[in-house]
């Protein structure tokens, strides 16, 4: 009996063994078409995924028209064993291209989005799969695997075939089936598998790393998707601040001009495209090629802020505070070729006037328009600067003579009004750039000037054409007059120049001499 169940294990174990190995050739052929179709479905699953990797790349090599770029990556592509070739296409036609294409190839072709604009697209990407390489890689992949099952399958039928199948097959098919119930399409909800098997042995640890595998890929999706929800928001985000902004923003390359503008930098703008028409519209284009220049040759500088003033479109004068900033690109630093600089545009035409204003009012008296003392004193120290031997240079100082009657007799309202045009009379005989005419302070007034040539007849016809100037009847209505007269000091600046400080003295005693004298005169020192 244990003879015949002997003979009945080892007929067994024959028959199995033979089963076993005609189903290992059997199998091992249909093992050797799917697992060539699967290498070759994975390959062009493995070129796909390639491609889409570097569909944002492209997509922006082709938004900013940067065909070095888009070169790089079809040739980053090419370098892939299953990749024969690729090009990249705009709307002109071919954008880049590698040098190896086969025509009769079905191509991947892939669409490149627009990177601000959803549902738009700037162009394609064609990715041309290595056929010839696949198949002989699905064929070596398919002739290993079928060597493998053989060997496999004919030393496990023939030795363990019981323990296999108590051991192994059992727990792996429950194990299979288990694992067909996953739903790999929507990982968020992926569960542990669970085949109420507790024994700690390989399928124990394999049962073990397949579910600690699950729960990763459920923690990575759910973190991925979260990022991309983040991602998708701070985007949205920036292009709403971006668009919104009360300031004008733009990124301009060397090259290639403007590359990226809002709504209010393409309102200050208008449509100038390139950076030497951005350059020119400002009245003083010196200083934004100078900035330019120091971006380019420090590479590493902080921003540069600078005030311009430029015409509108309705030939307005207006003021931008423009800040200059380097964008680093180390493509761009590399070849050395091209700069990307962030422009922020802001009008401060209301500022720059408030300050002219404020600047005129504090160096310029109310009531005559002159110069004020403050203003007359930094314009004369300006012209003390300029004094040489080749030209003449003097300082007046006028008093009015017996204003004070005037005030009482026809009211400080005349006394305004003789002010104003003793001021005016001033300003028309003293109207050169470089004149310098303020109100020095109650009835008091400083001229500063400097003339080519000037004799000594000369300077006293200047003097009395002022005085005489000055002296005529002033109208303080339809039929009031009074007339007024001024006692003159004027001092010659030397060469080199004394302090201003000294020459004002000199003029004011021969001023005084004048008042003592009579008064209605001049005195040249």
């Amino acid at each position: 009996m244990n003879k015949l169940q002997d003979k009945l294990h080892v007929r067994l174990a024959f028959v199995v063994a033979v089963v076993g190995i005609l189903i290992s050739i059997a199998g091992s052929l249909i093992v050797f078409q799917l697992a060539q179709a699967e290498q070759q479905r994975f390959s062009q699953h493995l070129v796909n995924q390639i491609a889409q990797g570097s569909v944002k790349p492209a997509a922006i090599a082709v938004y900013v028209n940067d065909a070095e770029l888009a070169k790089e990556i079809i040739e980053s592509l090419q370098i892939n064993d299953l990749v024969l070739a690729a090009e990249i296409r705009n709307e002109a036609g071919i954008f880049a291209e590698t040098s190896l294409k086969n025509e009769s190839a079905e191509a991947i072709v892939l669409k490149l989005p627009h990177p601000f604009i959803s549902n738009d697209f700037v162009g394609e990407l064609l990715v041309y799969p290595d056929n010839v390489f696949i198949q002989g890689l699905a064929v070596a992949d398919a002739r290993n695997s079928v060597w493998e099952m053989m060997m496999v399958s004919m030393a496990l039928t023939l030795t363990m075939y019981i323990a296999i199948y108590q051991l192994l097959s059992r727990p792996l098919i429950k194990l299979y089936h288990a694992f067909e119930r996953v739903d790999p399409s929507n990982p968020e909800f992926l569960e542990k598998i669970d085949i109420q098997y507790t024994k700690k042995d390989e399928v124990g640890f394999l049962i073990s790393g397949i579910n600690r595998l699950i729960h990763a890929v459920r923690i990575n999706f759910v973190a991925e998707r979260r990022l991309r929800m983040r991602t998708e928001k701070l985007e949205q985000r920036f292009r709403l601040v971006f668009d919104k902004a009360s300031v004008g923003i733009g990124l301009i390359s060397t090259r290639k001009g403007i590359l990226l503008e809002n709504p209010v930098f393409h309102d200050i703008v208008g449509q100038i495209c390139s950076l030497h028409d951005f350059i020119h519209m400002f009245d003083t284009p010196d200083q934004v090629t100078e900035a330019i220049a120091e971006l380019r040759a420090t590479q590493q500088s902080g921003p540069i802020t600078l005030d311009l003033s430029y015409r509108n479109s309705e030939q307005q004068v207006r003021w931008l505070n423009c800040l200059f900033a380097l964008v680093i690109d180390q493509r761009s630093t590399e070849r050395n070729d091209d700069m990307l600089i962030e422009v922020i545009l802001n009008d401060v035409t209301d500022r720059k006037e408030k300050e002219s204003k404020a600047k005129y009012l504090a160096q310029h008296d109310a009531l005559t328009g002159l110069l004020n003392r403050h203003g007359g004193e930094l314009k004369l120290q300006m012209l003390m600067k300029s004094v040489s031997t080749t030209t003449v240079t003097a300082i007046m100082l006028i008093d009015l003579d017996n204003f004070k009657p005037i005030n009482d007799s026809y009211g400080h309202d005349a006394g305004d009004a003789v002010l104003q045009e003793t001021a005016q009379r001033i300003k028309r005989l003293f109207n050169d750039p470089d004149d310098v005419c303020c109100r020095w302070g109650g009835d008091e007034f400083v001229i500063g000037f400097r003339r080519d040539t000037l004799l000594p007849s000369a300077m006293e016809t200047l003097c009395n054409t002022l005085l005489h100037g000055i002296e005529a009847p002033i109208a303080l209505s339809s039929t009031q007059y009074c007339a007024i007269s001024a006692s003159i000091g004027v001092a010659l600046v030397d060469t080199p120049p004394q302090s201003l400080e000294d020459i004002l003295n000199e003029a004011d005693e021969a001023m005084y001499q004048v008042k003592r004298q009579g008064r209605s005169n001049y005195l040249i020192v």
